[in-house]
């Protein structure tokens, strides 16, 4: 009989989905600090500090490139960023308090001006989303490496570069001091997860 109880118990719960744990009953731990290199935005002629996009606001970070078509690449970390935006914009507490960021992985394709085109159509006041690139790849490496996220371009049967980038989905949650809190991969890349450790963090403010 316990059995038959217990069993309807764990069907109950898996119909209801996912228990998470309630906002600010549990703790983030300080991780690393977030990199600091040089960044382009909406000019190629106005570098400026990575640490700009990371500090202030809790931000919500990864790399991503234009022409990945990887189903389980830029397309799952875009879906993911999607709904917490559209979570933030939903709610008052979140407005201004949140910011997002995209840092391309392809520097030759993604120009300040093609990052500029995302931005316009996907950054709001309430939720504003920053799409960075960089000069060069030489610029990109030392941000990938302090965030241990390894990223290398694929070559043809006859050596030659592909516009295909290998690359690890890491997703950063980084509290307004520039602290990387919580790392997402692919396979914990929640969005309802992220949502309430964004709500944690911001409890620590007050």
């Amino acid at each position: 009989m316990l059995a038959i109880i217990f069993a309807m118990a764990a069907n109950q719960q898996a119909i209801a989905g996912p228990v998470y744990p309630e906002v600010g009953t549990y703790k983030l731990q300080r991780i690393q600090p977030a990199p600091s290199g040089w960044v382009l935005e909406n000019s190629p002629w106005l570098p400026r500090r990575l640490s700009s996009y990371t500090k202030g606001k809790i931000t919500l970070f990864s790399f991503f490139y234009s022409t990945c078509r990887d189903p389980d690449g830029c397309p799952k970390a875009w879906e993911a960023f999607q709904k917490v935006h559209a979570s933030i914009q939903a709610n008052k507490k979140f407005h201004s308090k949140v910011r997002l960021v995209f840092l391309s992985l392809d520097p030759k394709v993604d120009t300040p001006e093609m990052m500029s085109m995302f931005q316009t159509s996907m950054s709001t006041p309430e939720a504003p989303w920053s799409f960075l690139t960089t000069w060069s790849e030489s610029f990109l490496a030392p941000i990938l490496n302090d965030l241990y996220v390894p990223a290398a371009r694929e070559f043809d049967d006859a050596g030659k570069r592909t516009d295909v980038i290998n690359h690890l989905i890491k997703v950063f949650l980084i509290d307004k001091e520039g602290w990387v809190r919580e790392i997402y991969t692919t396979r914990f890349l929640d969005s309802d997860v992220i949502i309430s450790d964004i709500g944690t963090l911001l409890l620590e403010e007050e």
